[in-house]
């Protein structure tokens, strides 16, 4: 009856269907109308995150498993739907996909070209197919490689910084130039 309650009680609980129809067991639903109210899985999206050229025949995906629990920590752990789906798969598994292509987001056509890459939170998997792409052209004998500068945001380098060494590696190849890091949740440091 009070609509901002149900707010309060719908925020705090985050609840899932199979928890409000717990709560309420005297809501009693015929089959045929609660799956005609379901919403469709809509598509999850992924940026790829290795280069054909190093990786023939693979794509790689960086994905964080989503996992929380609602009412401040203490409610019922959540998982997120893809990225709980992803990491139980087993090798040899079939992955219905497609590839959602983004023609004007690629490294320049000349290698000696200058380049930035700037992901402020949005993550770093797309950049890391570039660096791929830039080492193996390193390793194929091609150059010379303009500069490129790496600048990225995360939450905690203990958690989030996941391509810390493979970063460190390209810079010491010279694929990257310099690596400059903003974490939001370092400890000891202000947000």
């Amino acid at each position: 009856q009070d609509a901002r309650l149900y707010e309060d009680w719908k925020w705090f609980r985050c609840p899932t269907l199979l928890e409000v129809l717990l709560e309420f067991p005297s809501v009693a639903l015929p089959a045929s109308l609660l799956l005609a109210q379901l919403p469709l899985l809509q598509p999850r999206y992924y940026s790829v995150s290795s280069a054909p050229a190093r990786s023939p025949g693979q794509i790689h995906l960086t994905v964080a498993v989503l996992t929380y629990a609602s009412e401040d920590g203490r409610g019922p752990l959540h998982y997120g739907v893809c990225s709980t789906w992803l990491s139980r798969l087993r090798p040899g598994d079939t992955v219905p996909a497609f590839v959602r292509g983004a023609p004007s987001f690629r490294l320049p056509q000349a290698p000696d070209t200058p380049c930035i890459l700037v992901g402020p939170g949005t993550g770093v998997a797309p950049f890391r197919s570039f660096w791929q792409q830039r080492l193996h052209l390193l390793e194929a004998g091609g150059g010379p490689l303009g500069p490129m500068v790496l600048v990225f945001g995360c939450r905690a380098p203990a958690l989030d910084h996941i391509y810390q060494h493979e970063m460190e590696e390209a810079q010491e190849r010279g694929a990257l130039s310099c690596v400059l890091t903003a974490f939001s949740r370092k400890p000891g440091a202000p947000r």
